[in-house]
């Protein structure tokens, strides 16, 4: 697995080898840069894994949802992300450092984080890059780094942390979907 950060100025992107497997590759033109595997199509927990680290990602919580971020096997959080009622949230790091999550257009299609200046660290660009109906089925997403977040020790983390909520957001509208 290569490391994030050699990838720096070139393409991103997650793509889901198999339908249905919920089981995601970030990829830089060939090489592999990490990897997001859910442990089952109904439960919330996943396993991100880099170069830089392997981290499991957890939605807990009814009334008080949020998302826990551990590193594998510990059982202490480096990162809590508390959504909002009406989309988006913060994400933040056990030293005191946020993130927040929010839509980066009108139509609330594509999502990112930005420091709590505004400014952009990374978005996520939903499409699939291959035509017709091979992909139709699958969740990708072009991955755009900002040119001074790529010196960021927890890029990696984020991008891993953006795309595990990306997938819980079309999991989310699907089964919203699925009772109307």
């Amino acid at each position: 697995m290569n490391k994030i950060e050699q990838a720096t100025g070139a393409e991103l992107r997650f793509v889901e080898p198999k339908a249905f497997k919920e089981s995601f590759e970030l990829r830089s033109g060939p090489g592999l840069m990490g990897k997001l595997i859910f442990g089952s199509s109904m439960g919330t927990l996943a396993t991100a894994e880099t170069a830089s680290g392997i981290w499991t990602f957890k939605r807990v919580g009814f009334l008080d949802p949020r998302v826990t971020i551990r590193v594998a096997g510990k059982e202490e959080d480096i990162a809590v992300f508390a959504p909002r009622f009406w989309g988006g949230g913060n994400l933040e790091l056990r030293d005191g450092r946020g993130f927040k999550w929010r839509s980066i257009n009108f139509w609330s299609t594509r999502w990112g984080f930005t420091d709590r200046r505004e400014m952009p660290v990374v978005d996520f660009i939903p499409g699939n890059a291959e035509p017709g109906l091979s992909g139709i089925f699958k969740h990708e997403a072009e991955v755009k780094v900002d040119g001074s977040a790529w010196s960021l020790p927890e890029l990696p983390l984020l991008i891993m942390a953006g795309w595990y909520l990306m997938v819980l957001q079309y999991r989310d509208s699907a089964a919203v979907a699925a009772t109307t």
